[in-house]
């Protein structure tokens, strides 16, 4: 009997499943990796500073003092800003002549100020106010340890003995201690003349080293033939006089311009 299509054998290749070769099921065997963090960590790479300060550069294109330069129109210039003076006053303001106000002070007859008046032109009264407190905070005991702050702003609260410049003047300040200087216009008068009489007085003996005695006097008066022009003191950070063999330095800086 004949075999028919439907028995004929087919090769084991043809009968077995086919399997790929790339692998395991990445889906099945994929290993779960687990972050440290709950939240997603975004990382910023900032720039550095700058290591120089900003500069202003100049602009070759277009020049900016048009943006700056101010120039009044012709009307403006002939516009006439109206002077605002209060009319209850009851003072006639003269801007012709200025001489209306001048008062001689060598003329017979002054006029009397007003006592009111006389109250605004007194000069203001600083009366040291020396608590029991702030004189006790003040005293410096040797014994006791001075208290130390920890802080920039501590002279604010202590007193500070490194501060030698502040027992300048100490016994004249010491000797003025109780009377108030400066009390009207006569006293201030009077101390200031007194201070070109003291200073008239020939100093002749050192005021700390006893024996030193002085030996020639000096008057110290000012150039009367170059004090009429102006000068500048000009310090550089280095030599501007440029190193060459050829130029003398000395001849370049006479005939420098600083601009």
């Amino acid at each position: 009997m004949p075999a028919s299509v439907n028995d004929v054998p087919t090769s084991s290749t043809n009968s077995l499943p086919r399997k790929h070769s790339s692998g395991p099921d990445r889906g099945e065997h994929a290993p779960n990796v687990k972050s440290d963090f709950l939240c997603r960590v975004k990382y910023s790479n900032t720039l550095p500073d700058i290591p120089f300060e900003a500069k202003f550069l100049a602009c070759p294109f277009t020049s900016l003092s048009r943006f700056v330069d101010y120039k009044q129109t012709s009307l403006e210039k002939n516009f006439k800003f109206e002077l605002l003076a209060e009319s209850d006053l009851g003072v006639r303001i003269d801007l012709i002549n200025p001489e209306t106000y001048f008062v001689d002070p060598d003329a017979p007859k002054k006029q009397q100020l007003n006592a009111i008046d006389a109250e605004l032109l007194e000069d203001e009264q600083a009366n040291p106010q020396n608590s029991r407190r702030s004189l006790q905070h003040s005293k410096m005991v040797p014994w006791m340890r001075k208290t130390e702050y920890i802080s920039s702003e501590f002279t604010r609260f202590g007193v500070s003995n490194e501060r030698q410049e502040t027992k300048v003047g100490y016994s004249t300040k010491k000797k003025f201690q109780n009377e108030v200087l400066y009390r009207d216009r006569a006293s201030q008068i009077a101390a200031i003349n007194k201070t070109f009489d003291e200073a008239a007085k020939a100093v002749t003996h050192h005021p700390m080293k006893k024996g030193v005695t002085a030996v020639e006097e000096l008057y110290l008066l000012p150039d009367f033939e170059n004090w009429k022009h102006p000068f500048a003191l000009v310090v550089f950070d280095s030599d501007p006089v440029p190193q060459s063999e050829k130029a003398n330095p000395g001849t370049l800086m006479s005939q420098a311009l600083i601009r």
